[in-house]
């Protein structure tokens, strides 16, 4: 046993040990190697869903973020075109 790695003991029904037992000796691998790629398929997969996760609870904030920003762009825009129309003689009644 490498110096990283800890020993664990668990408790299984008997059948799901025989079904890994099966399943380990198809894949030919012992029993010990087949558990720890199980766990860490288990744990890559539960990571990645996470990762999801996270991301979809960023996209929602950046999603408002985005919005007040746009809105505030809007009200800048509009601040600015009234005050371009207020200084643009053209604009202005009777000058047609």
């Amino acid at each position: 046993m490498k110096n990283h790695e800890k020993e664990l003991t668990i408790r299984l029904p008997e059948n799901m040990l025989q079904e890994l037992d099966v399943y380990s000796h198809l894949e030919n691998k012992n029993l010990n190697e087949f558990i720890r790629e199980a766990v860490q398929q288990i744990l890559c997969e539960k990571n990645r869903c996470q990762l999801h996760e996270n991301m979809r609870i960023g996209y929602e904030e950046m999603g408002a973020i985005n919005l007040a920003l746009a809105e505030i762009g809007v009200c800048i825009e509009r601040t600015l075109l009234e005050e371009y129309e207020l200084r643009c003689p053209e604009w202005k009644e009777g000058s047609c």
